[in-house]
């Protein structure tokens, strides 16, 4: 939401169409099913022995490694392509959740930048019998 909105209508329907746009976001993930917390990377390493393909510009791999999070700590793991297949899945579905959470929160502080614009506009400047002081 890069141009502002000063038009009132505008606002209005910027505002429903972002909500129906969280709404459907909202829908998709009370509907999402088991994740995994974890994230999924993939190394590729050289040994640099003797006339290993290595040594030519190919490296043995890819690897794959499993991250995961306990607390504030961080671990990793070395995940086979047996045991990739296992939990990829469930690795995307975590990931696409918080995507789209990160979505909701981005049109959450949209609307409320809306809001507030529409309040701008809807203020009046303080009279002037408020300002002056009796005594």
């Amino acid at each position: 939401m890069n141009k502002k909105i000063s038009n009132r209508q505008e606002i209005k329907s910027t505002i429903y169409r972002l909500r129906k746009e969280r709404h459907l976001l909202e829908t998709h993930l009370l509907n999402t099913g088991s994740q995994l917390p974890i994230w999924i990377t993939t190394q590729y390493t050289y040994c640099k022995k003797g006339n290993c393909k290595c040594t030519k510009g190919k490296p043995h791999g890819p690897f794959y490694y499993l991250f995961f999070k306990e607390g504030e700590k961080i671990y990793h793991r070395y995940l086979s392509k047996w045991k990739l297949s296992q939990v990829n899945n469930l690795a995307i579905t975590y990931k696409r959740y918080n995507e789209m959470l990160a979505n909701i929160n981005k049109i959450n502080r949209q609307i409320d930048t809306l809001l507030r614009e529409n309040q701008r506009q809807n203020l009046i400047s303080i009279p002037k019998w408020i300002k002056e002081k009796k005594g």
